[in-house]
């Protein structure tokens, strides 16, 4: 989805669904320019394509603060634990 303001995109978002209940949104960018369009795309976004689902997955924070506390405003349900892999070759 893309939101244009006087013929110009102002803002983006793009997500799939993962299942029955699920929707995945992998990235959404706005120009902070525009009070409240970060949060426009955010509802219309989900209301509109994934209107049938139970949950919105909105991926990780990658450790930023910013995008944190943004994600915990929405007020998840719940969090999945993740884990990392790593390998140790040795010779």
């Amino acid at each position: 989805m893309a939101v244009r303001i006087d013929g110009k995109i102002r803002g983006f978002c793009i997500g799939e669904r993962l299942n029955q209940e699920t929707a995945v949104v992998h990235i959404e960018k706005a120009d902070h320019h525009y009070c409240g369009l970060s949060q426009f795309i955010s509802q219309a976004f989900c209301q509109r394509f994934w209107a049938g689902c139970t949950y919105t997955n909105r991926e990780e924070d990658l450790g930023l603060e910013g995008l944190r506390r943004a994600k915990l405003a929405l007020g998840p349900h719940h969090f999945k634990k993740k884990y990392g892999i790593t390998w140790n070759k040795q010779k």
